[in-house]
C-alpha cells in the first residue's frame, strides 16, 4: 500500500479566496458525484466513532488502488442526512481512466462493502477545484408527513408530525421569515464550530404532494448552512404550526440569538442534500424558480 501524506499530492497556495490546494505536476484533481442513503452513517466527514460515507470511499479508493488520499466532500451533512447529489474531490497519481473509476468503485462499493453509495460520474478537474469551496449554493429538500393517514413509502420517508393541529400557512410563513442574510447563531448546534454563523437563505418553497396532502415538502437553497441549521428551522416551524410555539418566535430568534428561544431540532432522516452548484447559470435558474420539481 501507497502510504502518501497530503504534501505529496498538493501544493498550498494563497489566493483571492484565501489559501487554495493545487495539484503538483503529475497529479490529477478528480471528482465524483456520488449518492447516497444517510442511515446508518455518521454523516459524510470522518469521526472518531461510527462508520462515515469518507471512510467507505476512502476504502473502496484503497481496495483499487492501494493508494492512500484524502476525499473532500463538498458538504459535512449529519448522521442520516441523505444525498441525492454530493461531490468529492481527491488527488491521485493513478493513470486509470474515469471511466474504470466510475465502475471499479461501484462495484467495490456495492458487492465488496455492500452500501448504499452508489458513484454517479467521476471526472478530472482543474488542479485547484475544490469541491467544498468552490460551491456557489446548495438546495436541501425536507419532507413531512402530518395527520392520522398513513402511506407506504411516503410516510417512512417523512417526519411523521402526529399533531391536531396543524396549520401549513404558519409553516410556510415561518419559514419565509428565514430569508435573506441573518445571523443564523439561534439556529445552530451547540457543538457547531463556524467562525461566521452570518449565512444568505435565498429562497424558501413550501408545496403539498399533488395527490396526498398530507405530504408537506420544504425546498430550501442557500449559500451555505451551519451544523443543524435546516433542521432546527424546520423543527422550530412546525412547533409553530403545531400551536407549541408563538407567532413570533422566528423574530425574536434571529433578533436575540438565542437557542433556547427556538423549536425542536427536526429528525434527520427526512432531509436531502437534493443539490450542488458550480454553474452560475443553473444557480440563478434555480432561484427563479425555473429548476425542475419532481415528487
Amino acid at each position: 500500500m501507497k502510504h502518501n501524506s497530503v504534501n505529496d499530492f498538493i501544493v498550498r497556495e494563497e489566493s483571492p479566496r484565501g489559501v487554495r490546494f493545487r495539484a503538483l505536476p503529475g497529479v490529477r484533481n478528480i471528482c465524483l458525484e456520488i449518492s447516497y442513503r444517510g442511515e446508518g452513517f455518521m454523516g459524510y466527514q470522518s469521526q472518531p466513532h461510527g462508520v462515515t460515507v469518507q471512510d467507505l470511499l476512502s476504502k473502496a479508493w484503497v481496495t483499487l488502488t492501494q493508494e492512500n488520499t484524502t476525499l473532500y466532500g463538498c458538504s459535512r451533512l449529519d448522521a442520516g442526512v441523505h444525498a441525492n447529489q454530493y461531490f468529492v474531490n481527491f488527488y491521485t497519481r493513478s493513470s486509470r481512466s474515469c471511466e474504470e473509476i466510475h465502475r471499479s468503485l461501484n462495484g467495490i462499493l456495492r458487492s465488496h462493502l455492500n452500501v448504499a453509495i452508489s458513484v454517479y460520474n467521476a471526472r478530472d478537474v482543474e488542479p485547484d477545484f475544490n469541491a467544498r469551496f468552490d460551491t456557489l449554493g446548495k438546495h436541501y429538500r425536507y419532507r413531512i408527513w402530518y395527520g392520522r393517514g398513513h402511506h407506504a413509502s411516503l410516510t417512512t420517508a417523512a417526519w411523521a408530525v402526529r399533531s391536531r393541529e396543524f396549520n401549513a400557512e404558519i409553516l410556510s410563513s415561518a419559514l419565509n421569515e428565514l430569508t435573506g442574510a441573518h445571523d443564523f447563531s439561534a439556529f445552530r448546534a451547540s457543538d457547531c464550530t463556524a467562525k461566521s454563523t452570518v449565512r444568505k437563505v435565498e429562497r424558501i418553497d413550501v408545496w403539498a404532494h399533488p395527490f396526498y396532502p398530507e405530504a408537506i415538502v420544504i425546498e430550501v437553497w442557500g449559500e451555505g448552512f451551519l451544523k443543524n441549521m435546516v433542521r432546527n428551522m424546520v423543527g422550530t416551524a412546525v412547533d409553530m404550526a403545531t400551536g407549541k410555539l408563538c407567532s413570533t418566535t422566528m423574530t425574536d430568534a434571529l433578533k436575540h440569538l438565542d437557542r433556547t428561544r427556538i423549536g425542536q431540532c427536526a429528525p434527520a432522516h427526512a432531509l436531502t442534500l437534493q443539490r450542488v452548484f458550480y454553474i452560475p447559470s443553473q444557480w440563478n435558474d434555480a432561484l427563479k424558480g425555473s429548476a425542475h420539481r419532481n415528487h
